[in-house]
């Protein structure tokens, strides 16, 4: 069982279903082929289990290939996320992992003009993983093998690297935290706030009375001690819980009463401050450890850190999940408003607009072959020809209202998708040497994540930090271009917002609304301008 020789997966995309269900089925036909007619008379005799079987085995068989490509790429991401994080000048952490996290996601395994993004290969949780804690040490992973011992178990090998990571996962961002004072100080223990948690003690809930006894009082004052000596050690044994018990203990009473009273209504008031807005986030992030939390330590340690009005909004907060997916429902219709403009879209693509393949015959042989065939080939750009194998948003392509062009989302854009594409922009450009450079730019990943980066800031400026369970990714699900005159062109840029929970995708929002992104180029003095792009949110027309 264990000496079927590993399938070919070299363009499977791990975060499509389809992509690797292919794979699964093409091996299961191909083995079930090799042996046809004793495997349909065992189908026949097991009615259907042996073929049930033989299917599970293809399934196990393509996983361990993924995870041998996984293996074999993993020191390539690890080298891209330590170059994505020495470029970071972000003051707040946060910032700098959700920057990591969408340069590395979107880079290609190498420079090979048929390598496939990081993000094909590897899970979004598996990025971020890495991501905040890198392994240094590669020398003490196990190398296991099947029972056969003639092949490596790469299935097991990779859960090994990832369970090493997940060891001290959150050590590389403790420094989130910004106050180092005191744990006494930071919880703001006043003589007042002593007197409350002294209240809230075993001794005073069992015995009332007890609590004016100085015996009873320096009890339940050790008491107190000890939960601060183990809310210290929650640091390294429970950071989840840690940070839910520290976030709620820098939650002012006030800021507890509005959103006691936002939760109880499940109304969201346009008025509701940024700041509260932001405590719902980070509190909605801790929905795993409210769920694990009936242990009676852990409910007991709670209760002496917190103060009765943090303990009571505790025990209320069992469904911000819901709440969570409604405040990124709400940023991402309010981020066109607080996204920060920066360089104009053309000051964006001139760089790469001068990169042409024919520069760099070593890494795209395959282009250059096609441009001797086809000389009008080569006033291909570097970063369009990377596009090659990458996911694809659809696409269109107008003179007025006239449509010249048009082509459905795909997984892998291919060769002969591209150069068709790269022909119906020339003649859009018609002849215009820099617009039809910059048309490719715009529809390269340059030109996509200039926006979508933008997009992902202007949600940050509003929630305040990196959802940690709940992870919104925006996905540019369409690109048209209308060609007005011979001096002016507008590219319209769709955005989706997607959202994933816990390696789970969900899809909210998206087949309600989208962010629609229209950037004009004009031409004035025999030069290409961009003026500044208008943003706003639509609603997809349901269908009768």
């Amino acid at each position: 069982m264990h000496h079927m020789p590993l399938p070919d997966v070299k363009l499977v995309n791990v975060n499509h279903r389809d992509s690797w269900q292919g794979a699964v089925s093409h091996h299961f036909h191909t083995t079930f082929r090799m042996a046809s007619f004793k495997n349909f008379f065992l189908s026949i005799l097991s009615f259907g289990v042996y073929p049930y079987k033989k299917y599970k085995l293809s399934k196990h068989v393509v996983a361990q290939a993924l995870a041998a490509r996984k293996l074999f790429f993993f020191r390539a991401l690890q080298e891209r996320i330590e170059e994505c994080r020495a470029k970071q000048n972000h003051t707040d952490p946060r910032q700098s992992l959700n920057a990591i996290f969408l340069q590395v996601q979107s880079s290609k395994v190498d420079e090979s003009e048929d390598a496939l993004e990081f993000k094909a290969i590897f899970y979004p949780s598996e990025l971020l993983l890495f991501i905040t804690n890198p392994i240094r040490d590669h020398k003490s992973i196990r190398l296991h093998r099947l029972k056969s011992r003639k092949r490596l178990d790469y299935l097991r090998i990779w859960h090994e690297l990832k369970k090493k990571a997940r060891i001290n996962q959150y050590r590389q961002i403790q420094n989130i935290n910004f106050c180092n004072k005191t744990l006494k100080e930071e919880q703001c223990l006043t003589p007042a706030g002593i007197h409350d948690r002294l209240s809230r003690t075993s001794v005073c809930r069992k015995h009332l009375f007890l609590i004016t006894k100085f015996r009873e009082l320096g009890k339940a004052f050790q008491e107190i001690v000890l939960a601060y000596q183990d809310f210290e050690d929650l640091k390294e044994e429970n950071p989840d819980l840690y940070h839910l018990i520290d976030t709620l203990a820098k939650t002012s009473q006030k800021d507890i009463e509005t959103l006691q009273t936002y939760l109880a209504s499940r109304y969201l008031p346009r008025d509701l401050p940024l700041e509260n807005r932001r405590q719902l986030i980070q509190l909605g992030n801790q929905q795993e450890v409210l769920f694990h939390m009936s242990q009676e330590d852990q409910f007991g340690l709670c209760a002496l850190i917190l103060n009765k009005y943090q303990w009571d909004f505790l025990l209320s907060i069992q469904e911000v999940s819901k709440v969570t997916l409604g405040l990124l429902d709400w940023a991402f219709e309010e981020c066109p408003e607080a996204i920060t403009k920066e360089l104009s879209f053309i000051e964006k693509l001139e760089e790469g607009a001068g990169e042409k393949v024919t520069s760099d015959p070593e890494t795209f042989p395959s282009f250059n072959e096609k441009i001797e065939e086809e000389p009008s080939l080569s006033f291909m750009t570097v970063n369009f020809a990377k596009e090659l194998n990458r996911e694809w948003p659809s696409f269109h392509l107008f003179h007025g209202d006239e449509l010249l062009f048009g082509a459905g989302k795909t997984e892998s854009f291919s060769m002969e998708k591209l150069l068709e594409v790269y022909t119906q922009m020339e003649k859009i450009a018609s002849a215009d040497t820099p617009l039809f450079s910059f048309l490719q730019e715009a529809f390269s990943q340059v030109g996509k994540q200039a926006f979508q980066s933008a997009i992902e800031e202007g949600v940050m400026r509003l929630l305040g930090e990196k959802s940690e369970y709940f992870l919104p990714i925006f996905s540019n699900s369409d690109i048209t271009t209308i060609k007005k005159g011979d001096n002016e062109v507008e590219i319209r840029y769709s955005f989706e917002q997607l959202i994933l929970k816990r390696g789970e995708v969900q899809h909210p929002f998206e087949k309600e609304k989208y962010m629609i992104i229209t950037q004009p180029l004009i031409q004035a003095d025999g030069k290409w301008r961009s003026p500044e792009a208008k943003m706003k949110i639509a609603v997809k027309k349901k269908a009768a």
